[in-house]
């Protein structure tokens, strides 16, 4: 496989790598789960389309964290976007009876080499960035991240009306190739700490994922939190505007445009933002976008709804940022491989329980109830996992013996 010398190596080369991978993926993603729908008519074999592509990682976890406990992360990720180029262009030559089906299976496949990639990424930038500037390189891997998702769902619209599925296909197979490009580029992880490694236990020898540390459990306790605000988004975006604001289809499209504005806004803030993050402790970071979404849905007015959600938004993603990059500097070295599998497969579970769960609620009770009970939930899960000590730790990023003198077991 083509690679660099050392010093044509960077770690900056991970966000356009993110974006390339992403932007490619939702491309093709979002257009045959649109022409899904539009052929059967059935929202939910689009939506089932849309989330084809997570099943795999959330199956085969425990594979995924033997890769990353016991191969070189930079590695792995060329090895992975090499693969992904190999099927799509299996894909883009198969029999048109079959391109459908081979295009279906093909985004189910990918879907574990994507979210490998999305791992060992986040250990290679841990491996090779300096500790002081590893928070903006993480954040910048995210900016990268969903502006890839932003743009190749944005695409998705005009290149389906102008491609057919083959031509949508090829087009991936070509960002496959910047992406493999890129991913030569990358420069080698440093070695683990051996002591870190030895008592790493599971972890380290790439078993079963677990995470020990309590501070790092409590932190990623607060991160599942985000998807399960993503989850209520994802169904808010469209009941809000009609059962909270009585409009119709084209307030349900201000609202998305406005969601989609402050999501991106809140991820752009976050990079200068970065030196005042870590002073804000982790459980201030759960509770602040609760006040403005409680706000948003009781207002029952439009224009303070969209201001005041938006806010929700933009906040709700500084959180992300925040929870993300304490979670990624928290973890010892031996835990980073379950810490990044778990990120990579509990996340997108979250989310799809959390749509469901929030979904049935609004149809029970209604949305402003159910944004009640989601500023319930986060309350609850933030007393829980802040004990004093943890909570300083958590704050600070820290493992949990770095909290005091000596190492001892702390309940998050």
């Amino acid at each position: 496989m083509m690679s660099f010398r050392p010093g044509f190596r960077s770690p900056h080369c991970t966000p356009v790598l993110l974006f390339v991978n992403t932007s490619g993926s939702f491309l093709v993603l979002v257009s045959l789960s649109t022409h899904v729908g539009s052929v059967t008519g059935s929202g939910l074999l689009a939506g089932a389309v849309l989330s084809a592509p997570w099943l795999p990682a959330l199956l085969l976890a425990g594979p995924l964290n033997r890769l990353l406990g016991r191969h070189a992360p930079e590695r792995l990720v060329r090895v992975s976007e090499a693969v992904s180029l190999a099927l799509t262009a299996l894909a883009v030559v198969a029999p048109e009876r079959t391109l459908l089906a081979a295009a279906a299976v093909l985004l189910v496949v990918r879907g574990y080499f994507e979210a490998l990639t999305r791992a060992a990424t986040a250990v290679v930038l841990r491996g090779t960035v300096v500790a002081e500037r590893l928070d903006r390189a993480n954040t910048v891997a995210e900016i990268g991240k969903l502006t890839g998702l932003s743009v190749g769902a944005a695409l998705a619209g005009p290149a389906a009306s102008g491609l057919s599925l083959r031509g949508l296909l090829a087009v991936n197979a070509a960002t496959l190739v910047g992406s493999v490009l890129l991913a030569c580029a990358l420069p080698a992880a440093r070695a683990k700490d051996p002591a870190d490694a030895a008592g790493g236990g599971p972890a380290a020898s790439g078993g079963r994922p677990r995470v020990k540390d309590p501070v790092v459990r409590a932190l990623f306790a607060r991160f599942l939190l985000v998807s399960f605000w993503q989850g209520f988004h994802t169904v808010a975006v469209t009941v809000v505007p009609v059962r909270v604001l009585g409009g119709d289809a084209r307030l349900v499209g201000v609202f998305v445009a406005v969601s989609s504005v402050a999501l991106f806004a809140g991820s752009l803030a976050a990079l200068p933002a970065q030196r005042y993050l870590a002073r804000v402790p982790s459980a201030a970071w759960a509770v602040l976008p609760m006040p403005p979404l409680l706000a948003a849905v009781t207002a029952a007015s439009t224009v303070p709804t969209l201001v005041l959600y938006a806010l929700f938004l933009l906040l709700f993603e500084l959180a992300y940022v925040h929870f993300n990059n304490r979670l990624l500097a928290a973890a010892s070295d031996a835990e980073l491989p379950a810490v990044v599998t778990f990120r990579a497969t509990l996340l997108p579970s979250g989310v799809a329980v959390s749509v469901l769960v929030t979904g049935a609620l609004c149809d029970l009770v209604g949305p402003p109830a159910t944004a009640f009970t989601v500023a319930a939930v986060t309350v609850l899960v933030t007393a829980v996992t802040g004990t004093a000590r943890t909570a300083r730790a958590v704050a600070a990023g820290q493992p949990a013996g770095a909290a005091g003198a000596g190492r001892r077991s702390v309940r998050p």
